[in-house]
């Protein structure tokens, strides 16, 4: 029998397989670890700013550029339930990759995260500050209110204070985020449903914009033809399922830790791309893909194409 593997430098003894690192043990479920997972990959914000540019690489094959994306975001959480199984391990990219090719790689893939959560975080909290002055505008009646939102100083101020206020919920337990995020993904999820059946239903009533039957061609990627369209959407595409990989970096904190984060990586995932088909089927069945007032294809609309296309 080989003797005992010796923890990483800065590591702690591991406890039951884990290292102790002071986490609430056992406090999210399945539904929990897929709700927070879905509200990382914060499918409103992603399509928002995804949605237009795609559909202007490679027109009514968004459907099918979303599927491709979609391949290897499988095969890696595949990949990465088998890796929790075997290390379940907050750490995630830095433990298993400083396990498997040493502590230079596990570093970089650490600090890596880091970049990318920041980058990441920073947009996201962009993009939350110039919906809250479109809410803003839209109640008290002040278009210019939403212009506020385009001011570096303001909207950097009012960011940071989005930050803050998820760092706070953060740091209070993971109990706190979840409930949170039962709300907000919530509520989140059932707006884009009324937001894609409603399109669908104006396409049919016969008062969509451009109306665009239904083609089960809109599901072929090489139909685009162009291979550098196909790489173009197919980058846009990887970037909107950016963030299902939480499911996994609270592994310790879930109930069974070797089994329900990959099944919660899996299941958010699976979700989430029917989700962004179903909007890309039905947007496109109700503005098409032209550069008319409300087509996917005009640009001055493309930066935030639901709500362009809200009002209709």
């Amino acid at each position: 029998m080989s003797a005992p593997e010796k923890p990483l430098a800065g590591e702690a003894a591991p406890t039951g397989g884990l290292s102790s690192k002071g986490l609430g043990a056992g406090t999210v479920g399945l539904i929990g670890a897929v709700v927070i997972g879905i509200s990382c990959i914060a499918p409103a914000y992603t399509l928002t700013a995804a949605l237009g540019p795609t559909v202007s690489a490679v027109g009514v094959q968004v459907p099918g550029i979303i599927l491709l994306g979609f391949i290897p975001m499988l095969l890696v959480a595949f990949g990465y339930r088998e890796l929790n199984r075997a290390m379940p391990d907050a750490g995630t990219s830095f433990t298993w990759g400083a396990r498997a090719f040493g502590p230079w790689v596990g570093w970089m893939a650490g600090w890596g995260l880091i970049a990318a959560t920041i980058l990441v975080l920073s947009n996201l909290a962009g993009i939350a500050v110039e919906f809250l002055f479109l809410l803003i505008a839209q109640i008290t009646g002040q278009p210019g209110i939403a212009e506020l939102a385009f001011n570096p100083f303001i909207n950097v101020a009012v960011c940071l204070l989005f930050v803050l206020g998820a760092t706070l919920v953060s740091y209070r337990d993971m109990q706190t985020t979840q409930k949170l995020q039962y709300v907000l993904v919530g509520f989140q999820v059932l707006v884009l449903l009324v937001f894609a059946i409603a399109a669908i239903v104006e396409m049919l009533t016969g008062n969509a914009f451009d109306a665009t039957p239904f083609d089960f061609s809109w599901f072929n990627p090489f139909a685009v033809g162009d291979f550098s369209a196909i790489v173009a959407g197919l980058s846009l595409s990887i970037f909107i399922f950016w963030g299902w990989d939480v499911t996994l970096t609270m592994n310790e904190e879930t109930k069974d830790p070797e089994k329900t984060p990959g099944r919660a990586a899996t299941l958010t995932v699976l979700i989430i791309v029917s989700l962004y088909l179903l909007l890309a089927v039905s947007l496109i069945m109700f503005a098409g893909v032209g550069t008319g007032e409300y087509g996917l294809g005009n640009e001055d609309i493309q930066s935030n194409v639901f709500f362009a296309l809200s009002g209709q």
